[in-house]
């Protein structure tokens, strides 16, 4: 009976042994698990980390290719409106230049038609007194728009197809003026006619300024270009500024010129 105890008390304890293995060999096993699924987390998160870095990567590399690719383009359009921008200034600058030249030639046709002279009329006129005429304007020109002649003018001594020079007085006697009266009045036209003979150096043209004592061709066009230059001779004794008159020459032609 003692015997069938001690076999039940040492199958207890066996079982006991056993059943305590067993919790620690499941309490074992259970830590595996956790750790491996703690391992598995680990994994996950580092897996879902790499793919995402990896899309941020693509990204990144997608957007700039795009905006390199997009500078690229704009650079070009730049270059094409910059040469546009210079291909159309060059006609436009063409176009104003002519616009500038052509401006320039008609300021010139209508300064050279439109020059004019001052002259005074005197005597048997209507109305006798300083008029601005046209540089082509001859002596009845002047007597028409002096309001004409009175019934006494005498027009006798009078070239009435005469062109008017700047600055020239002409003087209508009266028919019925005594003798001595006309011999003042003639001495005085002969006086007047030797003033007119000279030269006016600011206006004179090249046939005019050839007919000056020792002044040709390339004279008369050095005396053209000077005053051209200089806006004009403002005494007499300027002329010798001009390149071949001297004292000498001056001396020939100073009683033949005037400003």
């Amino acid at each position: 009976m003692l015997y069938k105890v001690q076999i039940d008390s040492n199958n207890s304890l066996n079982n006991k042994k056993v059943e305590i293995i067993s919790k620690e060999k499941y309490k074992g096993e259970e830590e595996v698990v956790q750790e491996l699924l703690k391992d598995k987390k680990k994994l996950g998160i580092l897996s879902m980390l790499f793919i995402v870095v990896i899309i941020l990567i693509g990204l990144y590399v997608k957007s700039g290719f795009k905006e390199l690719k997009k500078n690229d383009t704009e650079s070009i359009f730049v270059d094409d409106n910059i040469d546009s921008d210079v291909s159309s200034d060059k006609p436009a600058n063409t176009g104003n230049n002519n616009k500038l030249n052509s401006k320039n030639s008609k300021e010139q046709i209508v300064t050279a038609k439109n020059k004019n002279i001052v002259v005074e009329i005197k005597g048997e006129v209507r109305k006798p007194d300083v008029y601005t005429m046209n540089e082509n304007s001859i002596v009845k020109d002047l007597i028409d728009m002096s309001g004409g002649l009175t019934e006494n003018a005498d027009l006798s001594n009078i070239n009435r197809a005469k062109k008017l020079q700047d600055h020239e007085l002409i003087y209508i006697s009266n028919k019925n003026d005594e003798s001595k009266e006309t011999q003042t009045i003639n001495s005085n036209s002969s006086n007047k006619d030797s003033l007119e003979k000279k030269i006016n150096i600011n206006n004179a043209t090249l046939d005019q300024l050839k007919t000056l004592s020792g002044i040709g061709d390339s004279k008369a066009k050095s005396i053209i270009e000077y005053r051209e230059k200089n806006g004009g001779f403002k005494s007499i004794e300027e002329i010798k500024n001009v390149s071949g008159i001297g004292d000498n020459m001056f001396e020939r032609i100073k009683e033949q010129i005037e400003t």
